[in-house]
This record gives C-alpha cells, sequence and structure tokens, in this order.
C-alpha cells in the first residue's frame, strides 16, 4: 500500500488534505483540516479544467456563496492554484448518503420515510426554484448526493451541475447528470429548468419506491413493482415522470400540496416525528371561477360552502387576494366579521397571528375573505400555499373570479383536486377571444388529468340547449337555479346567506347534487333532501 501523493498536502495555505471522501469524472472531494482554525475540518472539492472552464467554476462558487439554506452546503472559500485546478472549501457533513442507507435496508424502506425524504428535497428545491435575481437549477438528484443526519435531516451535496436558469435561453451550456435520473432534455440539449428538477425528483422515488429500478429502464408501472403505494402517490410520480415538461407538476409547491393530501401532518426537516399511515379522506382544493366576469363564481362558492356547512363538513372559501374584493362586502363583513379578524396579507406578514381568535367562522365554514380596500403588495404563488396550509381544512373552495392566467392562479390550478367553472348560455360570450384562450388552458388541465366541470347559469330554452351543450368543451354537469334577485338583495342587506335559508337549500344541494357527488362520493346527500308533504292518507294512518 503506497501513501497517496495527495495525501498530507497543503493547498490554500491552510487546508491540509487528509481522505478521499469521493470521486467523479472531473472532480475529487477530500476530507481536509484547517491549519488555522485546529480542529476544524472541510469538505474540499477539487476540480481539473483547462482555460476556458474557469469561468464555469467562478460561477459555480459565486452561485454557492450566495445560498443561505441549513440543508444546503456552505462554501466558506473557493480559489484557482497555477496548476489550473479549483478548489471548493464547504461544511463537512458527516453521515451516510441515502444512497448508503438504502443498500444498508437492502433496498427496502418505509413509504412513509420516503415521503418525508421527499418533502425535504421539495422545500430545498423551492428555496433554489425561487432564489433571486435568478433561480437556480440543481440538475443532479440522487441518492448519492443526498445525506442524512441522525435526525434524518436531509442534506444536499455537490453542485457540480447546478445553473442559474436564463429566462429565454434555448439551451443549457452543458448538458450533465446522472444516467437515471436525469431529465430528457438534459440529454437532448435542450433548456433545463425548474420543471428538470421535478423529474428527478420523480426518478428518485421510483427508484426508492421500486426496490432500486430505474424508470427509465424499467417498462413497467411503479405499482407492479411493489405493492401498497397509495394512488395519489403513484400519480404525483407518474407526472413527475412525464417527457414533455409540460405536462409534469409545474412547482416544487405542487408537488409538496399533493403529497400533503396523503401526509397532511408532515413533519418539518429539524422534526423527530415520524409520519403516520396515509389518511383515507384527502384533503381537497377546489378552484371556483367564471368563464367571464359577473357570472356568479362567488355567489356558487359561497353556495357550495354553505351545503358543506349543512352537511357539517369543515370547509373553507378563500378569495384570491388579487381579486377585486367583493366576499366581505358579500358577507357584510363590517357586522359579522370578528374584530380580531385578520385578512392573508396580515398572516403572510405574521404567521403567528393565525389562531383561533383571528379566524372568521361561520358554522363549519371559515371565511376568507380579501380585504376591501385591496392588496398593496404582490402576491406570489408561493403566498397562496403557505394561506392554503395555514387554513388546515379538509375541502378548500378558492375563488378566482376570472384571473385564470394569473400565475398564483395558475399554481393552484396545477395542484387542485378539481375546477368549477360557471358558464353562460349567452351564444356570444362562449366564444370571445378570452373565453376561448380559457377554454384551452382548461383542456390543458384536464389533459393532465385534472377535473374540470362546467356549471350553467339558469336554465337554457329545450330548443337551443343541445346546439349550444355542442359548441362547449363538455356538457355542464349541473346548472345554478334562478333565484329572484329581491330575495338574495334583501339576504345580503341583513347580513345573511340566502343559501342558509331552509326554503332555498334544498333547491341548491339538489341543482347541485352531480358537482357534490363528485366532490364527496362517500357522503350521503339525504339530509339536505326537501322534505315531503304529507298525503291525507299517512295523517289518517297515524292517528290509526
Amino acid at each position: 500500500m503506497h501513501t497517496p501523493q495527495w495525501q498530507g498536502m497543503l493547498i490554500g495555505g491552510r487546508y491540509r488534505l487528509i481522505s478521499l471522501l469521493g470521486q467523479g469524472g472531473m472532480s475529487q472531494v477530500y476530507l481536509a483540516e484547517d491549519e488555522k482554525l485546529r480542529g476544524k475540518r472541510w469538505a474540499v472539492k477539487e476540480i481539473l479544467f483547462s482555460d476556458t472552464d474557469t469561468n464555469t467554476f467562478l460561477e459555480e462558487a459565486e452561485m454557492l456563496a450566495k445560498l443561505g439554506h441549513a440543508q444546503l452546503p456552505q462554501l466558506v472559500d473557493y480559489f484557482i492554484t497555477e496548476e489550473k485546478k479549483g478548489y471548493l472549501v464547504m461544511d463537512y457533513i458527516e453521515g451516510p448518503t441515502l444512497q448508503d442507507l438504502f443498500e444498508q435496508h437492502h433496498r427496502e424502506m418505509p413509504i412513509t420515510q420516503i415521503v418525508q425524504i421527499a418533502f425535504q428535497l421539495i422545500d430545498i428545491f423551492h428555496y433554489l426554484h425561487t432564489f433571486q435575481p435568478r433561480p437556480i437549477i440543481y440538475r443532479d438528484l440522487k441518492p448519492s448526493n443526498v445525506m442524512l443526519n441522525e435526525h434524518n435531516q436531509v442534506r444536499l451535496i455537490d453542485f457540480g451541475v447546478a445553473r442559474q436558469f436564463k429566462q429565454g435561453q434555448a439551451s443549457d451550456t452543458m448538458q450533465m447528470g446522472t444516467i437515471g435520473f436525469a431529465a430528457p432534455e438534459q440529454y437532448l440539449g435542450q433548456q433545463t429548468d425548474a420543471r428538470s428538477d421535478l423529474y428527478t425528483l420523480g426518478s428518485l422515488l421510483y427508484y426508492l419506491l421500486s426496490g432500486g429500478h430505474y424508470a427509465y429502464l424499467t417498462p413497467k408501472p411503479l405499482g407492479q413493482l411493489k405493492s401498497g403505494i397509495p394512488e395519489d402517490l403513484l400519480t404525483t410520480v407518474h407526472l413527475l415522470l412525464q417527457d414533455q415538461p409540460q405536462n409534469r407538476c409545474q412547482t416544487a409547491m405542487e408537488v409538496r400540496h399533493r403529497l400533503r393530501s396523503m401526509y397532511p401532518d408532515e413533519p418539518s426537516s429539524n422534526s423527530k416525528q415520524k409520519h403516520t399511515s396515509p389518511i383515507k379522506f384527502t384533503d381537497q382544493l377546489i378552484v371556483v371561477g367564471g368563464l367571464f366576469a359577473g357570472i356568479g363564481a362567488t355567489f356558487t362558492a359561497v353556495t357550495l360552502a354553505r351545503i358543506l356547512h349543512a352537511l357539517q363538513i369543515p370547509n373553507a372559501l378563500v378569495e384570491q387576494p388579487t381579486i377585486d374584493p367583493d366576499l366581505y362586502m358579500l358577507l357584510y363583513g363590517d357586522r359579522h366579521a370578528p374584530d380580531t379578524y385578520k385578512f392573508p396579507s396580515q398572516l403572510l406578514q405574521d404567521p403567528t397571528l393565525m389562531h383561533t381568535s383571528t379566524v372568521w367562522t361561520n358554522g363549519f365554514t371559515t371565511w376568507v375573505p380579501t380585504d376591501p380596500d385591496g392588496m398593496t403588495a404582490n402576491w406570489q404563488s408561493t403566498d397562496s400555499f403557505k394561506l392554503l396550509h395555514m387554513i388546515k381544512k379538509p375541502i378548500v373552495l378558492w375563488d378566482v373570479s376570472t384571473q385564470w392566467e394569473h400565475p398564483a392562479v395558475k399554481e393552484l390550478c396545477n395542484c387542485a383536486d378539481s375546477i368549477i367553472v360557471m358558464i353562460d348560455a349567452s351564444p356570444g360570450k362562449c366564444t370571445r377571444p378570452s373565453s376561448r384562450k380559457f377554454i384551452n388552458l382548461f383542456e390543458s388541465y384536464q389533459k393532465r388529468g385534472i377535473p374540470v366541470h362546467y356549471i350553467a347559469r339558469g336554465n337554457i330554452p329545450t330548443q337551443f340547449r343541445k346546439e349550444w351543450e355542442g359548441s362547449l368543451p363538455a356538457v355542464p354537469l349541473c346548472t345554478m337555479p334562478e333565484i329572484p334577485r329581491d330575495d338574495v338583495l334583501n339576504a345580503i342587506w341583513k347580513g345573511e346567506c340566502i343559501q342558509d335559508s331552509p326554503a332555498y337549500l334544498p333547491t341548491f344541494s339538489e341543482a347541485l347534487g352531480p358537482i357534490l357527488r363528485e366532490m364527496l362520493p362517500k357522503v350521503s346527500l339525504k339530509s339536505l333532501d326537501r322534505p315531503r308533504r304529507k298525503s291525507l292518507f299517512s295523517k289518517f294512518n297515524k292517528l290509526g
């Protein structure tokens, strides 16, 4: 046995190499002792490159230096030697890699542990993909680049192929990644983006859940390789592994929401808590809007909320903060909202405000209207998911009005359990350019497996109904009944929901029965049926 030439070498005037931690094609990672900070050890990555690669090395170093996430390596120093070797000095993270643990457990890991790891990787990806001034795409997720400490906290290592995303760039300057986990666009020389990282997450999940099979080599669906995987998890992995980026989950937060529907109480990255088994009744996010303005989307959302209240099912109705505020006034908020009620914008500024006294509840419904004075700050996609996480109700109805093209609304739709669209029988309105654009958007969601249900407003004359339905992408599932306007306004001015009226609740529940059965396939709606009038014979029979 000969002592390696590098062992004991002093580099950068202070880092003495002790042992080899790992190596790749053009780089090695060493364990080094700090000569200035006695007892301190670092991971030192050595990279060989030519003159033309100097800028690439410096870009990686500067990118790593800006990162400030507890689960990412912290870069403390970097330099280039006369021998054209670049060195990155980073935290030394002790612990096994995910690949090590996978092999130690004979390639069998509990599903809940795998999902817990996924949650942490999702949070890391969300941090990278929303990094400013430009998103960072990691591009090389694999078990050997994931480390776990004694608390099962994930640390993501090796940013050798990470890059900053440049909008509009046709392709990456370097197509790198690991065969078996990399996204198809990495092999094809195309631009990679956040969805490329989500593909690698799908590859990792497939590998771990299947006992070590690679998704790109195995023609069998994941469910055939391992039994007992929840259907929603199978669907999520399938979506992540779509060849075309537009057909995948679009953001890390979308994946998080899909997994949270199965594991609603997932622990944070530094928690020692273990997952319980998946629940059978999953949370639902239902996006409600209209094909055009003034169609009654908010009224329909309130109606669904109050029917759920009558069924004693906890629910929340959120008004998209970027639309013209209407819900607060519709519910007579000045009279009925608690004095301590906090609007969504206030909650996000200080999440500790989210407790019982700041919530506006009406029976089983939680109202979340926007400030009637409107939003003063920009509402980001991440804000929607933060608010959704704070609400924590089995069913959340999210009223988006007609803002279907807002980025935050698109992200909600991408992870919605269903989308409800109000339409009208007017021949001209459904053929407007804006309406056709929205319909194309709805069809793209349907292709990704997200149900889109249409509700017609008012009855359509029989002689025109067939022709009208033929012009639509799908036949309306049901029709919203017409209620005398005077009755509706009278209820609003009294600060009441006409949907709670015994005279109208059965009418609404009967009319919306088809969509309620889609939402609640296992819930009986008989308790909402209109009471039958007793016949004269039944009275005599009772008297006996």
